[in-house]
């Protein structure tokens, strides 16, 4: 059955980020096997309302009472809204109070509100209640104080100022000619300042929750971040990070000579870590990336990869089918144990198949099945 929500073999792997604090979930896939669909599913369990959920399940009548009628007592009232609320979950007031900053470097706004939108996600509902911040990692350069162009293809155009990594190394500029600016992405001068401070919520007319990167420079991803964490952790006792492709970073800062910034991003996720309830990542591991390691940019890469398996609590990998293409199976998914695994949850690993269909709905089966 192609579920569009959450496939039901999947359900006891996609709690697990507000039941361990300061844990780390790693999700990789390949070329042909992106993780766009496990994400979004992680996405929904963290960021449904629980009170609609709770309100839609039939009331139950606890053991040991029988209504004898259509009159119930008054004073029976709170002990029943109380018993129904406790077999719901307990606190559902706890369970709102979860947010997400969800920072992507591959995939726009855009992308990730049509695809949640399939799942009854809002996120500009959510974005503007304060459970959800969004940092734009492609149309770097288009946020304020910024002085470079946005091409159409959403990556920076070289304007001037070239975006200079930690190593020292200009990257050269990608996009579309400047003709083909997207005016919608720039920011007015006037909101620069009260942007900038960070020091307003999404609250008011604009999408404060909203951010993108001045550049690709760590020490300008990392006050990004940290100012968008900030905004969230005041408003929400639990926020989740989640980095899409952070390894992109990897890839557009490493020329080869300079100092690798792989172990700068380490270091900044150390510190988000501390701030976050629990951090989901996205990377490649594609067999050239992480099996070969000829190149600098593939040495770098395989130990970036690499070092964040080892602190995960669990790694869900996405592959294609050993055999080929199949009509009726996307790829496999194997769930396994990551080098951090220590907590006390015990967890089965499992592989399972996959099916991706046309209107986003995902099915989850076991060989044979």
């Amino acid at each position: 059955m192609t579920s569009r929500t959450i496939p039901p073999l999947l359900e006891p792997y996609l709690s697990p980020p507000l039941a361990n604090e300061h844990s780390q979930i790693l999700l990789t896939g390949i070329l042909g096997a992106n993780t766009n669909w496990l994400l979004l599913r992680y996405l929904y369990t963290l960021l449904k309302s629980s009170k609609s959920s709770s309100s839609s399940r039939p009331a139950t009548q606890p053991q040991g009472q029988r209504r004898l009628g259509p009159r119930i007592p008054v004073a029976a009232e709170p002990e029943l809204e109380f018993a129904n609320s406790s077999a719901n979950g307990g606190d559902v007031e706890g369970e709102e109070d979860a947010a997400v900053l969800l920072v992507s470097f591959l995939r726009d706004f855009a992308f990730w509100k049509e695809s949640a939108g399939r799942l009854g996600l809002d996120l500009e509902g959510l974005g503007r209640k304060g459970r959800l911040g969004f940092v734009d990692g492609l149309c770097i350069g288009s946020g304020p104080g910024s002085g470079s162009d946005v091409g159409g293809g959403g990556l920076p155009v070289r304007g001037g100022r070239p975006l200079v990594p930690t190593g020292g190394a200009a990257v050269p500029g990608r996009g579309l000619p400047p003709a083909a600016t997207a005016p919608a992405r720039a920011v007015p001068a006037s909101a620069s300042a009260s942007t900038s401070s960070h020091g307003q919520g999404p609250t008011g007319g604009g999408d404060k929750w909203k951010r993108s990167l001045p550049s690709l420079a760590v020490a300008d991803v990392s006050k990004t971040l940290h100012a968008a964490l900030d905004e969230l952790c005041q408003k929400n006792k639990k926020v989740v990070l989640v980095m899409d492709q952070l390894d992109f970073l990897v890839a557009a800062t490493s020329d080869g000579n300079g100092p690798s910034v792989s172990s700068a991003l380490r270091d900044l996720l150390l510190d988000l870590r501390e701030k976050s309830h629990a951090t989901i990542l996205t990377l490649s591991a594609d067999d050239p990336l992480i099996a070969s390691q000829t190149t600098t940019l593939e040495k770098d890469h395989a130990s970036f990869v690499l070092s964040l398996a080892h602190e995960a609590e669990m790694i869900l990998s996405l592959r294609l089918l050993d055999t080929g293409i199949a009509k009726d199976v996307s790829g496999v998914i194997r769930i396994t144990r990551g080098g951090d695994s220590g907590s006390e949850r015990q967890m089965e690993e499992k592989e399972y198949l996959y099916h991706v269909g046309g209107d986003g709905g995902v099915r989850v089966f076991e060989r044979g099945q």
